[in-house]
């Protein structure tokens, strides 16, 4: 009889939870060989990258609705009866959890990729929050394992989701820096200035763009700011750009299928997000070596830069960048200008970067998952 693993995702489109996937099934061991490896999709969107291979692949239409996505996940695996199913992403991570639900004898490892509590307060009415916030505390039960990517995320779900301690582990982004070096020594896309500070994210509140270039303005460096990343919040952000002045000096080329060549080339990397798991964006920078300036969100920023914000209006320099409170227009300021005024700091937070993504070797980490795996499926 055969034996299966199904991976489900959202879709395959640029963020974190999509690379950690590829190197995930990149890095498939000779054990796993005698399973089926399939790879399943809830909505038909472009692919924002090339995956790596698998024995089946299965493209639903869930079109981002959490019930379509439960009702063709569920009759999915109800077909291809997988002995795992490895679920990413809150959506997910739910439809997955409640198949478990109905087919006990599978078991089901959830990938939480977010700081739960506030990627919900940040996005969803209340209302909308509470009904979510009790399926996650209903799906969770029913996963065998939750699978967290940072200690702050961990803590969330316990806390605040009902996970047992027992049922998590925390397994951190896996990188390699001399692959992420290689990456970012092709040529850049034209037009990009000669001198400028780098943000990478999609544009959406969570971001909070509008804020940085608030900051920016206010900071007035000598370097201009490319903000790397596409969304629904594009529009209102070009007006403000154009409103504070800012045309010419704030360049938004849209979405790169790889910022690395780009950011490699800034003098330092900017985050004012609102909420990270394990912010991609800034653990790449730091493993080409960019010093790197980010709020102190909920969670992964603090965690992987070593330290915490000070009071409202402070810069800190932590163990391997610096951190600012979030939604603190001043303080990103006071941290823009340091950075922009100071090539000395930048060199040593750039070194320290550097050693501190050194925790996080691709090869240790991807062993970590496939080992939880097949601890899983041994039982």
């Amino acid at each position: 009889m055969t034996r299966r693993i199904a991976f489900v995702i959202n879709s395959i489109g640029s963020g974190g939870a999509e690379r950690v996937l590829d190197i995930i099934l990149r890095g498939r061991p000779e054990w796993a060989a005698r399973y089926e490896v399939h790879l399943v999709l809830l909505d038909q969107e472009p692919e924002m990258r090339a995956m790596a291979p698998v024995d089946g692949k299965h493209v639903l239409n869930g079109r981002g609705s959490l019930v379509r996505s439960i009702v063709q996940l569920h009759a999915r695996l109800d077909s291809l009866s997988p002995d795992l199913v490895v679920s990413f992403l809150i959506r997910s991570n739910l439809a997955a959890a409640y198949w478990r639900c109905r087919r006990s004898k599978a078991a089901v490892i959830a990938c939480e990729r977010m700081h739960v509590s506030s990627h919900l307060a940040g996005r969803y009415r209340p209302a909308v929050r509470a009904i979510l916030r009790l399926a996650l505390l209903l799906g969770y039960r029913c996963c065998n394992r939750v699978l967290a990517v940072s200690q702050g995320v961990a803590d969330d779900l316990h806390d605040h989701f009902g996970v047992p301690e027992a049922h998590l582990s925390v397994v951190p982004n896996p990188y390699d820096p001399t692959a992420i070096a290689a990456a970012a020594q092709v040529d850049p896309v034209p037009g990009m200035p000669a001198n400028y500070i780098v943000a990478v994210g999609r544009m959406v509140p969570a971001k909070n763009l509008a804020g940085l270039i608030d900051a920016y303005l206010m900071a007035n460096p000598p370097y201009e700011l490319v903000i790397l990343g596409d969304g629904p919040e594009r529009g209102a952000l070009e007006r403000q750009i154009r409103v504070k002045g800012l045309n010419g000096r704030v360049h938004m080329p849209g979405h790169l299928i790889d910022p690395l060549p780009v950011v490699s080339r800034a003098r330092f990397l900017v985050s004012a997000s609102r909420n990270e798991g394990f912010p991609n964006a800034v653990a790449e920078a730091m493993a080409l070596r960019l010093p790197v300036l980010s709020t102190d969100c909920p969670s992964g920023p603090a965690e992987l830069l070593v330290g915490s914000a000070g009071g409202t209006g402070t810069v800190v320099r932590a163990e391997a960048g610096l951190l600012v409170p979030m939604d603190d227009t001043r303080a990103l300021a006071q941290g823009i200008a340091l950075l922009s005024s100071d090539p000395r700091l930048r060199e040593e937070l750039g070194e320290a970067a550097g050693r501190r993504i050194g925790d996080f070797p691709q090869d240790r980490i991807v062993a970590q998952y496939w080992h939880i795996l097949r601890n899983m499926l041994d039982r």
